[in-house]
Order: structure tokens, then C-alpha cells, then sequence
């Protein structure tokens, strides 16, 4: 059976991380969202994946090629802007072929296990005219709400229901579908949606449930959730032989170390953690928990580290703090930044990158989300919630010149 994963579309929402890569190329406790999706198709048996590319198609198709690393077949098909799902699917009739059956894949969903093994195993024990993974949301979204029959069949789909979400579950973003699926998408406008709605309609879709955690990343903060979702089953650590720890250095908790890394006397690391490949610590550094700090990073001395995702090549300067946070690549903090990540007044924590309406985050504690190649001088304290877009440039905060005080 061939695969089919979406990984076209660019997330206004997700900005401003998406507007530098694709979504499914963003990095998440060391791995790429699409390189654990199709390492899990992969151990479950798939052999040929075609991805349905567009935006910044050149970072997905530079990283992964042909899919020697992975040990599967990819393929690349690319689609044209505006479009939605259903031509995404469209574009694949040929690929797919005389196959009866394709899975399709959302590529910005991630699970904390392999649900494919689950879904395909499901689906050779029943075979049904179609099977879609439901799940249980973990992060805040406006998602579909599912009902199930009693002998797991889908019942009844509402895309967008009203008021306060009725069922406890809504599609978790893989299926099996039958070929019959482009027939009908091209006889009525390329609607995916309404294609669920016909199979459920003539009781042709059945459910694959997936108790364990599972996540859509479609809010900068997803990216911390699902950090944290990917760590916990952690029971094992990894320190390669290359890593140089220092006397005095104090770890708790599950850590996973890249290769080359030197943590700095003094410091304290407690996990689950991720340090990637070629990271410095400098000396008597705090990283807490639930942090993922990418390869080529350095973290300068006496610099906490709280609950927040770096994803390489960025430098934090000394004595500055780093909480509930998720910093782009090549990055620059000056010494002594502060993500500062609550009201102390209580006030709800508003994100509202430029052009958009403003969010409530619900979460107590939310820092700042910085874009890729952005450069932040010393002496920075930044707000809650704070958006800065890719490149930016802020300068020194100085409060004396350099003229002669007298």
C-alpha cells in the first residue's frame, strides 16, 4: 500500500516558524515532524510514500531526496498554490494507480507512538471500504467532533459544530481510503470533507481509535505541547562517548545528548531533555525540564533554560533566561534576555502576531516566540506571549552612552 502525506499547504497560524520552512519540517525534540512520520510508516510496513509538496519544497526535498535514510521509497508531487485538501488527493490518482487502497497521512500531526502499526493492523483484520484513526485532541483547536456506533463504525461527522465539543473524539489525520475517492472528489469540487461525509453516510467508514496522545501543531505553543508529549515516554538516556561533561555537573531525569557535547562545570540538566549534536553549556547553566535545545546551539553562563525549544545554531547570552519559549534557527540573544513568561497581575496571556486577531493562549505560563535569524541585543526583557518575526534586528538596550557622564 502506497502513502500519501500532505505536507503542501503554509500555516498562517504557525507563524512565525512557518514562514521560513515548511511545517512538517519543524523540529520537535530533535527530530522533524515528517521524518518521525514516515520513520513510523516505515516500521510499519510501507514501502513507497509520495509527499505533496509546495510550500518551501526545497528544504523537504533536500533533506529527505529519494528516502535512502529512511529506508523507504519518496516521491514528490507538487501542488499548486490556494489549494485545499481534497486537490491535494486529486493530484495522486496516477500515483496510487490500480491499488484499491492508499493511506492518506496529514503531515503536521504527530503521535507519541506509532498509530500506522495500529491503523494498518485494524484494517487487515476488517477490511473496510475505508478506516480513519480517531483520537483524542491534546491541543486547543476548532476540530470535527466524531461519533462511533457500536461496532466502531462513524456515525455522524460535524466539521464545525456548535458551542461547547459534544464527543470526545475527532479525526486523528490518517486513513485508508479506497480508490473510489477520486471518482467522487472529481465529481464534486475536490470537497474532502464532503467525501468523509459520503462514506459515513453509507456506513463505509470505520474507526481506528488511538487512546495515546496525539497532537495537531497549528499554534506556536503546540510546538511546546508536543515537545513534551514526544519526551515522556523517554526511559532510557542517551550519551554518546564523544559528549565532555565537566566536574560538578549534576543530571536528574532522562537526558538525550547528541554527539560532541560540552556541558560546563556547575550546570544542572533535569529531564527529559534533548541537547543536540555540538551544543556548548557554559558553566553553572540551569536546563529544566521539557527543554530541546538543537545542534550547534550555545547557552552561556548561568542561563536557565525552562520548558522551551531551540532549534539550532542560536547562541544565548549569559545570566538570561529562557522559559516556555520557542526560538527559530540562528537565532542571537544577547547576555542577560529574559522571556519573561507570566502576568504577574493575572492577566490571561494574548498572542496577536501582525495582521491577525489576537489569541487567548489559556496557559499560564507562555514566553516568546522568535523567529529564525533574529538578532536581540543584551539587556532584553521580553513580554508574554511575544511574536518576532524571522530577521529582525533589535539592538543593545544601553541606559548610558558612551558620552562622558559627569
Amino acid at each position: 500500500m502506497k502513502a500519501i502525506i500532505l505536507a503542501a499547504a503554509k500555516s498562517k497560524k504557525l507563524s512565525p516558524f512557518s514562514d521560513t520552512r515548511p511545517k512538517s519540517m519543524i523540529s520537535i525534540s530533535g527530530q522533524y515532524i515528517l521524518e518521525t512520520i514516515l520513520r513510523h510508516l516505515q516500521a510499519a510496513g510501507i514501502q513507497e510514500a509520495w509527499i505533496v509538496v509546495n510550500h518551501q519544497k526545497e528544504i523537504i526535498q533536500d533533506y529527505f531526496k529519494y528516502g535512502k535514510s529512511i529506508g523507504l521509497k519518496i516521491e514528490y508531487i507538487e501542488q499548486p498554490e490556494e489549494g485545499g485538501i481534497g486537490q491535494a488527493v486529486s493530484l495522486c490518482e496516477d500515483v496510487v494507480g490500480n491499488d484499491p487502497h492508499f493511506m492518506l497521512v496529514y503531515g503536521d500531526v504527530l503521535n507519541a507512538g506509532n498509530h500506522f502499526e495500529h491503523l494498518l493492523g485494524r484494517f487487515e483484520r476488517m477490511q473496510p471500504g475505508a478506516l480513519a484513526t480517531i483520537a483524542h485532541p491534546l491541543s486547543d483547536g476548532d476540530y470535527g467532533n466524531v461519533y462511533l456506533s457500536h461496532d466502531m463504525q462513524i456515525s455522524k461527522f460535524l466539521e464545525k459544530p456548535e458551542g461547547a465539543r459534544m464527543s470526545n473524539y475527532i479525526l486523528g489525520g490518517s486513513f485508508v481510503l479506497g480508490r473510489d475517492c477520486f471518482d467522487y472528489l472529481s465529481r464534486n469540487n475536490l470537497d474532502m470533507v464532503a467525501y468523509y461525509q459520503h462514506l459515513i453516510s453509507e456506513n463505509k467508514m470505520s474507526a481506528s481509535l488511538w487512546e495515546d496522545s496525539w497532537i495537531d501543531i497549528s499554534r506556536p505553543w503546540h510546538i511546546l505541547a508536543a515537545n513534551q508529549m514526544m519526551m515522556k515516554p523517554w526511559n532510557t538516556s542517551v550519551i554518546p562517548d564523544s559528549v565532555a561533561i565537566d566536574p560538578n555537573v549534576n543530571i536528574k531525569g532522562i537526558v538525550h545528548f547528541g554527539e560532541n557535547v560540552h556541558v560546563c562545570s556547575g550546570t544542572t540538566i533535569v529531564g527529559p531533555c534533548y541537547i543536540g549534536s555540538n551544543v556548548f553549556i557554559g558553566n553553572n547553566s540551569l536546563i529544566r525540564k521539557n527543554s530541546s535545545i538543537g545542534p550547534n546551539c550555545k547557552i552561556g553562563y548561568g542561563t536557565e533554560i525552562k520548558n522551551a525549544v531551540l532549534f539550532g545554531n542560536s547562541t544565548v547570552g549569559r545570566l538570561s533566561f529562557i522559559g516556555d519559549s520557542v526560538l527559530g534557527e540562528n537565532v542571537q540573544l544577547g547576555s542577560g534576555s529574559m522571556t519573561v513568561n507570566h502576568d504577574s497581575l493575572g492577566k490571561a496571556i494574548i498572542y496577536q502576531p501582525p495582521g491577525e486577531e489576537s489569541v487567548n493562549s489559556n496557559l499560564p505560563k507562555l514566553g516568546a516566540f522568535i523567529g529564525d535569524n533574529s538578532v536581540i541585543g543584551t539587556g532584553h526583557t521580553i513580554a508574554p506571549g511575544a511574536y518576532i518575526a524571522a530577521n529582525t534586528r533589535i539592538s543593545d538596550r544601553i541606559t548610558i552612552s558612551n558620552s562622558t557622564v559627569s
